[in-house]
């Protein structure tokens, strides 16, 4: 199995429901954890971005997907492989498919590790991350949707903090038909059952927290692509910004602290998630 390009990497857990286990270095390592959103447009902000995370020393790098403008494009890949080199080659490195990746084999090859998965799981500093592919069928009944069920339900109660990162938002103020995907009723009764306290997504190209349901959702879109105004006003919306970012998470004894951060080094948005407790835990 390839190294992820990096010398700590913990478990992947793939789809197709097999898991591999990664004999490297195994010891626990306490640090930052970036995300970022959609980078297919300006490759000088995009650089910039990545210049300013490498400066947090992340552990893990996750991407909520349009990496490049069009994935059937090598050379944009060859333009997104030397940006994003520096973070490619020491950290764990997790991407998930957005609509502009246009299903190409090029973003496959490009991140071979993954073995061809749409969607997978992964745990880092303590925290269980999963990566769903909002552009593959998500309904009941669907070979992603069943996967899914399996790795919430497999999630030791001990591991309080559970992320989810997709591309297409449920909720977003964007430029976009709100819940596009029409994801939200099928992902809202699992995320509530099985403890997330929060879900990353991009397609709208800006900066926003929203809550809802107890769980907070973040649109991190800021990456490089061409920044869009407000579309609309959604009541569950905290901070709304129209800001090219990323978002750097560190774990607390209070919480994930989760901190945005823009072009400019400046903090935008702070705040911390809370672990969610289940029915049934917390009496061991």
């Amino acid at each position: 199995m390839k190294k992820m390009r990096s010398h700590h990497l913990k478990r992947l857990i793939l789809a197709a429901g097999f898991f591999l286990l990664a004999n490297l270095d195994l010891q626990v390592f306490a640090g930052n954890i970036a995300i970022l959103g959609d980078s297919q447009s300006y490759e000088y902000v995009h650089d910039r971005l990545v210049k300013i995370i490498l400066e947090h020393r992340p552990t893990a790098v996750f991407r909520v997907g349009d990496l490049v403008n069009d994935g059937l494009d090598p050379q944009q890949w060859e333009d997104f492989n030397r940006i994003e080199a520096p973070l490619l080659s020491t950290v764990n490195y997790y991407p998930a498919l957005g609509n502009h990746e246009m299903d190409s084999p090029l973003y496959f090859k490009n991140f071979p590790y993954l073995y061809g998965a749409r969607w997978y799981s992964v745990q880092e500093e303590g925290i269980h991350f999963i990566v769903l592919d909002s552009n593959s069928d998500l309904r009941p009944g669907s070979a992603q949707y069943f996967w899914l069920q399996e790795d919430l339900k497999s999630i030791s109660e001990d591991i309080t903090y559970r992320i989810v990162i997709f591309h297409h938002p449920l909720l977003s103020s964007g430029y976009h038909k709100e819940d596009s995907k029409g994801l939200r009723d099928i992902l809202m009764p699992l995320l509530q059952t099985h403890g997330i306290c929060a879900v990353f997504s991009g397609h709208d190209h800006h900066y926003e927290r929203l809550e809802y349901e107890g769980i907070v959702f973040i649109v991190t879109g800021g990456g490089g692509s061409a920044l869009r105004d407000r579309a609309r006003h959604s009541p569950y919306s905290k901070k709304f910004l129209k800001e090219y970012h990323f978002c750097l998470l560190s774990k607390e004894s209070a919480g994930i602290n989760v901190t945005a951060i823009d072009s400019n080094r400046n903090v935008i948005d702070q705040f911390v998630v809370e672990a969610k407790i289940l029915a049934g835990e917390g009496k061991k």
